[in-house]
């Protein structure tokens, strides 16, 4: 089992946990008798290359010419799914009510950015299956600075850990970087490599300015940092809803 999905196992009870696991064996199989090309991603990949992280979801990348064969493969098997706003395909696990609890544990399937391949995936052990591809640290790398530019600040931190410690080559990752189509996530590749401040026009200054001191913190300064931005832009829409309030 990976070690992000022992980490939430100290918060899950062992119902959840072991429908979680069944249903991504599942999965697994499924995948394999369609013949769906897939990479496992977002923090599992990370945990499997950095420190640790708790996840209540696992995210898979299949390529978009795939999506119609998987829809048709989760109805076949009588899997429950949705699309959501993001454009990714969500199964939930639910609790014995048949109601997910307020963070479901989900697994979750995106389509691939346009130009990358699943070249070079690392087998590894997840949930108790064997030999599943993860992506690697480079297309992960490629996939964090896409998802900065498309208007998420949050993945520049998880480049930046991977780079800083030297987890991932920083030529390949230019090179899985120059192959999307119609990208400029190169741009926080090359922020992150020099250390200069940058700024993404979709998204909030507050929380869009990087500074060149952020390259010199540890891992766990880098978390104190992310957990006091949230707790910030928490308070920031409580008082955007208080002024709401008070003038109705």
């Amino acid at each position: 089992m990976s070690e992000s999905m022992e980490l939430l196992k100290l918060f899950e009870s062992d119902g959840r946990m072991n429908k979680f696991q069944n249903l991504f064996k599942q999965l697994i199989y499924v995948l394999s008798e369609e013949k769906i090309e897939y990479v496992i991603i977002g923090t599992v990949a990370y945990s499997e290359y950095a420190p640790s992280r708790a996840t209540t979801n696992i995210n898979f990348m299949v390529s978009e010419s795939d999506c119609y064969k998987l829809e048709r493969a989760l109805k076949e098997n009588n899997i429950d799914f949705i699309w959501n706003a993001y454009q990714q395909l969500i199964i939930a696990i639910k609790d014995d009510s048949g109601e997910t609890k307020k963070y479901p544990l989900e697994l979750s399937f995106q389509r691939a950015p346009k130009g990358l391949t699943f070249s070079q995936p690392i087998p590894k052990e997840v949930f108790g299956v064997a030999d599943v591809p993860v992506a690697s640290p480079e297309v992960l790398v490629a996939l964090w600075c896409l998802a900065v530019i498309n208007g998420n600040p949050k993945s520049y931190y998880d480049a930046q850990m991977v780079i800083k410690l030297q987890l991932a080559d920083v030529d390949r990752c230019v090179a899985v970087i120059e192959s999307l189509t119609e990208s400029n996530a190169n741009k926080v590749l090359r922020s992150i490599i020099t250390g200069n401040a940058m700024y993404v026009d979709t998204i909030n200054m507050d929380e869009a300015l990087i500074m060149p001191s952020d390259l010199i913190q540890t891992h766990k300064d880098i978390e104190l940092a992310k957990a006091r931005r949230y707790q910030a832009a928490q308070e920031r829409r409580r008082q955007l809803y208080e002024g709401i309030q008070q003038a109705k």
